[in-house]
């Protein structure tokens, strides 16, 4: 086609054209002279934040969960797949600034591990900048799933856990609970009450003054209702329940277990917090066979958690931020979406966590973990073996009612966890005596 063909208006953007092309090429808007090279994806690496302190009480902590994100790290690099994770000093007056300032890829951020610094993070709106999994038992109410998710197990996790195992799996439907009157007992005592009442079962309370220790057998007997009996049978308790709640820390069991003997009840089944755990880790346990129908919830099993974490010097930390890690990388956000969004993400990534208790989020933003259950052993802490423990209850029951018949027990009856060895009978202390107090850990701080 010749100049004198082109209409008049397409005759000067051919002539100017033909002068651009001998500065660099020119695209008539009627053709090309081939196809245009597709444009190079930008690929962005994933990148995860940890909020933790690096000094003050909850370094130590903070030190295991980063060792645990850095073993989940090389991990995922071996696999070839490659991630950045960076660690901000939430002792750091300027965490916050520090946050602010890294790329918008960095959204996925675990922590923090003190409930101030979530709430400095709030009151900033840094939550609605980045997504929040926090590593907190609980968030304020309306701000789970909204502003901000756990990735923790919380309270109520325990008390669904011991529930799950004593009504659905034992089928009792009768509860007592002896609890402190601090905050964390009243707290799990509500917690119980409202979990018990939504099955339609009552729940049988009594309190002590957790530095009254003199009066403790006092209110053991407020539940289990002894009265004396004939001749060497000792009290014959009268306690209207099966299961009770004893949500205090460890170094109270003594004491507490001591009480309820002292009145004459040595059949329930004792209901733990995960308080226990803190202390019985790799812990002898003294007079062990005294809580053979002892159990309590845990997050951590060694044995059901991937190979690396299962060798000497890992524990719930380490394997919280291995988790961690895994999770964040399976999320694999660049930016912050909407809180229905990153609830549906987290839903879908939750699969990949898998050093600690399956961890779940409903559509609501949260977060629900199904908690292991463990009894005590002489050294420790021992996954629940529920046939074993079925055949000790069997056979304290059957102890028991010989006892308050003022009959001899049956030889070899009552097993310690984790031995075939017959277990001595606990004593029964007779009325008028007082069981050796012991002294209640302080718990740990929320702050």
């Amino acid at each position: 086609m010749t100049a004198r063909h082109l209409s008049p208006r397409t005759r000067p953007l051919v002539l100017l054209c033909t002068m651009l092309l001998l500065l660099g090429g020119c695209a008539l808007p009627f053709g090309s002279k081939g196809p245009a090279k597709p444009a190079q994806p930008v690929v962005q690496e994933q990148c995860l934040v940890l909020a933790l302190p690096a000094s003050g009480p909850y370094a130590t902590i903070a030190a295991k969960i980063r060792r645990g994100a850095d073993q989940a790290r090389q991990e995922l690099s071996a696999a070839n797949i490659t991630l950045r994770l960076e660690n901000i000093d939430t002792q750091s007056g300027d965490w916050l600034t520090k946050l602010a300032a890294l790329p918008r890829q960095c959204t996925v951020v675990g922590g923090p591990l003190q409930a101030r610094n979530y709430s400095l993070a709030r009151s900033n709106n840094t939550v609605n900048e980045r997504a929040f999994f926090t590593f907190l038992p609980a968030l304020a109410q309306g701000e789970e799933g909204i502003h901000a998710w756990r990735f923790f197990p919380s309270r109520q996790d325990q008390i669904d856990a011991l529930l799950a195992f004593t009504s659905d799996t034992l089928g009792i439907d009768t509860y007592g609970v002896l609890y402190p009157t601090d905050n964390y007992g009243v707290h799990m005592t509500s917690l119980l009450e409202q979990a018990l009442a939504a099955r339609h079962l009552p729940l049988h309370k009594a309190a002590y003054d957790p530095a009254a220790v003199d009066a403790w057998t006092e209110s053991a007997a407020r539940l289990v209702a002894p009265e004396e009996g004939a001749g060497n049978t000792g009290p014959i308790p009268h306690t209207p329940f099966e299961a009770l709640f004893l949500p205090d820390s460890w170094k109270s069991m003594d004491m507490l277990t001591s009480s309820l003997l002292y009145n004459g009840e040595d059949r329930l089944v004792l209901l733990g917090t995960t308080l226990w755990e803190q202390s019985l880790s790799g812990k002898l346990v003294p007079n062990a066979h005294k809580y053979a129908l002892a159990v309590f919830p845990g997050a951590w099993d060694a044995s059901r958690a991937p190979k690396g974490l299962q060798t000497p010097g890992h524990d719930f930390w380490t394997a919280l931020g291995y988790d961690f890690v895994q999770f964040g990388a399976a999320m694999d956000l660049q930016d912050r979406p909407s809180a229905s969004v990153v609830t549906a993400q987290a839903a879908r990534a939750a699969h990949a966590a898998k050093a600690l208790a399956p961890i779940s989020w409903d559509d609501a933003g949260v977060a629900h973990q199904a908690l292991y259950i463990f009894q005590v052993s002489p050294t420790g802490k021992m996954p629940l073996n529920l046939e074993q423990f079925k055949q000790s209850r069997a056979a304290t029951l059957e102890r028991a009612a010989l006892r308050m018949q003022g009959l001899p027990p049956a030889e070899g009856s009552l097993l310690t966890p984790g031995t075939a060895q017959a277990a001595p009978m606990p004593t029964v202390a007779p009325l008028g005596s007082t069981p050796r107090p012991s002294y209640k850990l302080r718990l740990p701080s929320q702050r």
